[in-house]
């Protein structure tokens, strides 16, 4: 009897469900949901001539740390949180009023999480993207960058 209590609860423990991974992001789904912020935030680095901060390389950036008009309440949450972690991104993104009071953000935010992780992971993805383009262009790579002075379609003998 004992072995078939040890057999049974052996079978059973074994049947148990693993831990579920989250679900893989849809990078469509953060371009989407990109679509809420680009008419305030550009994700080009110094484009601070919208309505909102730049979203460049946001993702572990210091909190209001670019050249910008930020709010009373952004300078005093930045005294408190330094960083934009993607945790807190997505506080931020699901009501940026219940996490900075007195925000200048007037965007009410995105309710549903797998569009703020897409969100967040299609940001750190582009900007990253984009700082790896940067320094090609800036020279930063081991291939030769075409200078802005060449003519479109010449040669490199050309030149």
């Amino acid at each position: 009897m004992k072995l078939l209590a040890a057999g049974l609860a052996l079978a059973m423990a074994s049947c148990e469900p693993e831990p579920a991974e989250p679900p893989a992001i849809d990078p469509m789904l953060g371009e989407r949901a990109y679509q809420k912020c680009y008419s305030c935030h550009a994700l080009e680095p110094d484009r601070n001539d919208l309505s909102g901060p730049t979203l460049y390389r946001i993702v572990g950036r210091s909190v209001a740390a670019e050249p910008f008009a930020y709010s009373p309440a952004l300078r005093r949450f930045a005294e408190r949180e330094p960083r934009w972690t993607k945790e807190l991104l997505d506080r931020f993104a699901e009501n940026p009023e219940a996490l900075v009071p007195g925000t200048n953000m007037t965007f009410t935010g995105i309710a549903d999480v797998a569009e703020r992780r897409a969100l967040i992971d299609y940001l750190d993805r582009q900007t990253s993207a984009n700082a790896a383009s940067l320094a090609y262009i800036r020279g930063g790579s081991s291939l030769r960058p075409v200078p802005s002075s060449s003519p479109v379609g010449a040669s490199p003998s050309s030149r």
